[in-house]
Formats: structure tokens, C-alpha cells, sequence
């Protein structure tokens, strides 16, 4: 006797069908394909756990040097042990930097690099109100983190406030968890379906100001070269990607640069909650340690830091960031240290090739002022 297959099941067929078509936009093949090759950020944040790797191997082969920990957004990105080994002999520096990498993304990787017991020199934090701002979680939610780490951090219960200092965060909010599993769960959400892109993909590269000559490269072609440079370098730099443009824009481009990303992440908005709690959990984590923890300001443009300093948000911003680092200096054992090159006579070479980037050409001056004797 023939059975007929169960009406009510037919939607649950359906759903499970299209979830498991939709996995076929997860294999790398068709990511290459259909992802813009000119995104690479999410790269960066994927590739730390290479370096993570690196890192265990190299100190295993080596274990009588101690460790260097750089955690921040890419302007931290040129720090390499090599440049560093001046400050700190006897000493690997491993660069977790990455773009508009915020604190929940450096606490993550400062707590994974504890647990691991190695031998650690000191721990630079990169800290601004941009890297505090509601939009600097979005790299990461890409490419970061792991899924207990984000459930043993999920904020059920924040309260709102207008002062993201003064609310009780307690992790991601509920919201930004739901991006994380959301682009863990589905391709097409994570990898949104692109025609021009895949166009771009497959495409040849054309050289900056020659129209119509070509570099013989395509996208896809380009952006699997970078990803592998990504990897050379955290095993040659440890991390670290050379600053090769070495020089200084025009002073009407770093304007209108930095009206742009002063409208885009900090204009009429809060900073978050989120990345207050992890600053403030970071600090605890290394509070009694005997750990040498340099927190400071990135250099930005003038145009870009007087737009910071619009209704006191900068000096503001400052004010409660050196308020922390007070409150856990005062448990036994704990060194932290609050470095402003912007406020530093010192600071002396200001080329900026956008209005968050320094030259290449100025890290000479500013590494002494960012690792002082005292700390050395």
C-alpha cells in the first residue's frame, strides 16, 4: 500500500532545504567568487588565530623570551617586534591589531593570551572614542571571537542610560549577539549576494589614474595575494604590517576626512556600553599582575581631534578613561601607565596620511614617547 508523504512536514523540508543551501555560500570557492575582494578587514580579525598559533610555536621553540602583547585598531598595526626590540630586549611583541579593532575585540584576545601562561613583558591598549563608538563592533562581529565566549558574555538584563560610563553593562548586548550567531549561522547573511561584486571579482584590476590599463591581476586574485601577505607577516612581523606610505596629505583632504568620520561614528551618538565594559574588564584582568600596561591615545589629525573636542566628548572621554586606570592602580602589584602623545612636546613629526593615520615616516618619534624609560 502506498504512504504519502505527510503534509505537514513539507515546510519543515522546505526550511531545512534552503538552510543547507544556503552552506554552499560558506565554502571558499564561492566567497571568492561572490564577496567583494575589495572587504578585507574581516581577514584581519579571522587571521589572529593564525597568529595565536604563531605565537604558541614560536615561544615553545623559544621559551626563554618573553612576550609582547599590542592590542588596538590599525594604527597600532606597524608595531613589530623587530621596531620594539630596542625597548624591550629579550622580548617577542605579537601585533593583534586590527582595523577599528574596539575593546571587546582586544579583551577577547588579552584573556586568551593569559590563559595561556606564557611569559608576558608588558600589554599595549589602544584607546579613543572612536574605537568606543556603537559602530566599531562590526568588523569583529565578522570575524571574531568564538560562540561560548560570546554566550558567557551575553547582557540580558542592561539598563539604558544616557551614560554609557555609569551603565551596567555586563557583555554584548542582546543585539549585537544576535549579529554574531546570525552571520555564524547563515552564509547569505554574512556574505550578502553582490552581482557587481562578483563582476569586480572577476575582473581585472585597473591601475590608479590610467584608465583602462590593467595591473593583469583580477579582484579575487588580488585580495588571495593580500591574504597571504597577512599570513607572511604574522610570521615574519608577528603580526605586524609595514606602514609603507610615507607622506603627509593635504591639509583639505584631512579636513573634509575627518568631518567624514567624525558624521559617521561620532556625531549625535553615545559611545558604547559594550566596549566600556570590556575596557573595564581588561583593566581588572591585568590589575595585581605586575604586568606593565601602557593604555594610551592614538595620534589623530588636529581636524580630526578638533571634532572630538566638540561638546567636551574627547576631554570627557579622557577624564574616564584616566578615572579607571586610578581606581585598579591602587590594588598592590598593578602598573598601568596613561600615554597622550597628542599632549607631548616631544610629538614632533604630525604627517598624517588620512585624518586617523600618521606617515611611516613619523614612528621614529613617536615610539619614545609611546615606551618611556620608566616603563622600559
Amino acid at each position: 500500500m502506498k504512504k504519502n508523504f505527510p503534509v505537514v512536514l513539507y515546510p519543515l523540508v522546505l526550511v531545512l532545504t534552503l538552510f543547507l543551501f544556503d552552506k554552499l555560500f560558506f565554502l571558499p570557492i564561492v566567497v571568492e567568487n561572490t564577496y567583494s575582494w575589495k572587504k578585507i578587514e574581516r581577514k584581519f580579525y579571522e587571521l589572529k588565530e593564525d597568529l595565536f598559533e604563531v605565537m604558541l610555536d614560536v615561544s615553545k621553540k623559544d621559551p626563554s623570551k618573553q612576550i609582547g602583547l599590542i592590542l588596538g585598531s590599525s594604527r597600532s598595526g606597524e608595531f613589530d617586534s623587530e621596531m620594539l626590540e630596542e625597548f624591550f630586549p629579550n622580548t617577542n611583541s605579537f601585533n593583534f591589531a586590527a582595523p577599528f579593532g574596539p575593546p571587546s575585540f582586544q579583551a577577547y584576545w588579552l584573556e586568551r593570551i593569559l590563559q595561556t601562561k606564557l611569559s608576558i613583558r608588558y600589554v599595549l591598549i589602544e584607546v579613543d572614542p572612536l574605537l568606543f563608538s556603537k559602530s566599531s563592533i562590526d568588523y569583529s562581529l565578522n570575524g571574531s571571537y568564538d560562540n561560548v565566549y560570546v554566550l558567557e558574555h551575553i547582557d540580558f538584563f542592561r539598563n539604558k542610560t544616557k551614560d554609557p560610563w555609569s551603565t551596567n553593562a555586563n557583555g554584548f548586548s542582546i543585539d549585537e549577539a544576535e549579529v554574531y550567531f546570525l552571520k555564524k549561522l547563515f552564509a547569505l547573511y554574512k556574505y550578502p549576494l553582490d552581482p557587481t561584486a562578483i563582476k569586480a571579482n572577476n575582473k581585472e584590476i585597473e591601475i590608479g589614474f590610467l584608465p583602462g590599463i590593467t595591473s593583469g591581476m583580477t579582484g579575487k586574485e588580488h585580495k588571495r595575494a593580500y591574504i597571504e601577505k597577512i599570513k607572511l607577516v604574522n610570521r615574519v612581523k608577528f603580526g605586524a604590517l609595514p606602514n609603507e606610505i610615507k607622506f603627509a596629505n593635504m591639509d583639505l583632504f584631512l579636513e573634509r576626512d575627518a568631518e567624514a568620520m567624525y558624521n559617521q561614528y561620532l556625531r549625535g551618538t553615545t559611545l558604547a556600553p559594550t566596549q566600556v565594559y570590556f575596557f573595564k574588564k581588561m583593566l581588572k584582568l591585568m590589575q595585581g599582575t605586575g604586568i606593565p600596561v601602557i593604555v594610551y591615545f592614538p595620534v589623530v589629525s588636529e581636524a580630526l581631534r578638533r571634532r572630538m573636542q566638540t561638546d567636551g566628548l574627547l576631554d570627557h572621554f579622557n577624564s574616564e578613561i584616566r578615572k579607571e586606570i586610578q581606581a585598579v592602580s591602587n590594588v598592590p602589584n598593578s602598573k598601568f601607565y596613561v600615554i597622550d602623545p597628542n599632549t607631548d612636546p616631544n610629538w614632533k613629526c604630525k604627517d598624517f596620511v588620512d585624518s586617523l593615520h600618521l606617515s611611516g615616516a613619523c614612528f621614529p618619534n613617536l615610539l619614545p614617547i609611546l615606551f618611556p624609560k620608566l616603563i622600559r
